[in-house]
């Protein structure tokens, strides 16, 4: 494109690059703090350091971005085709997320984590197993249709409709299994203490008689401790 309509000379053809670069740059290093920032408060604050203060938080939003940064100059120098990265992000989101994306926003009490953990974890397993030449390995998994590798196909070939398949198994398992935990927690009030992902906390429409909520204890203060007030 700047070879066919860039002005003569050499400032020009400098400029028209500098052009090109920072538009580039200005979409990829918003993706690159976009992701750092994520996994800052939602992995290494939510789930590892909740008592991580302002100034951690930052420094280790930095070495995030230093090692996304990293990632992602490996990533353009060794991959070949940048369609094809697209391809399997497209792939990924359309089997691993759109099915909880969908049930959350419009069936949030028909769904809890355990059931969008096991469905996710199994929708994950199942693409992996069935193969990508993108990424340079064949179908372990192969479902009716498939076409064996050979000289025109290196790696093979899924002509079944496979993610689609994926995509309901994910959505009936993240019901069922709701739908299953739901019914043992109700069912029998013992195993609420093996909750350990907190389901119970969450506003839910299952809780019955025997449902113990875990609601934080609001009491008033005991005479004892009024009296020595």
């Amino acid at each position: 494109i700047i070879n066919n309509y860039k002005s003569s000379g050499i400032n020009a053809e400098y400029g028209g690059l500098g052009a090109v670069s920072a538009a580039v740059m200005s979409s990829t290093d918003s993706s690159i703090l976009g992701v750092s920032t994520m996994f800052t408060r939602n992995v290494f604050n939510k789930v590892f350091y909740p008592g991580a203060s302002d100034k951690v938080m930052v420094w280790f939003l930095r070495l995030v971005v230093v090692v996304n940064t990293v990632i992602a100059m490996l990533i353009a120098i060794f991959v070949k085709t940048v369609y094809g990265l697209y391809l399997i992000c497209s792939d990924l989101v359309f089997i691993l997320l759109f099915p909880h994306l969908v049930m959350v926003v419009h069936f949030p009490k028909r769904t809890n984590k355990y059931g969008m953990i096991a469905a996710f974890l199994l929708a994950f397993f199942l693409r992996v197993l069935s193969g990508e030449p993108v990424l340079k390995y064949s179908a372990i998994l192969k479902f009716p249709a498939y076409v064996e590798p050979g000289e025109d196909n290196e790696y093979g070939k899924q002509r079944f409709p496979f993610r689609n398949l994926i995509m309901l198994i994910n959505f009936v398992v993240t019901i069922l299994v709701t739908a299953l935990t739901n019914y043992l927690l109700k069912k029998y009030p013992a195993l609420q203490k093996y909750d350990f992902l907190d389901v119970l906390s969450e506003p839910q429409d299952f809780c019955g008689e025997n449902c113990v909520q875990k609601i934080p204890d609001t009491r008033s203060p005991s005479k004892e401790t009024e009296q020595s007030l």
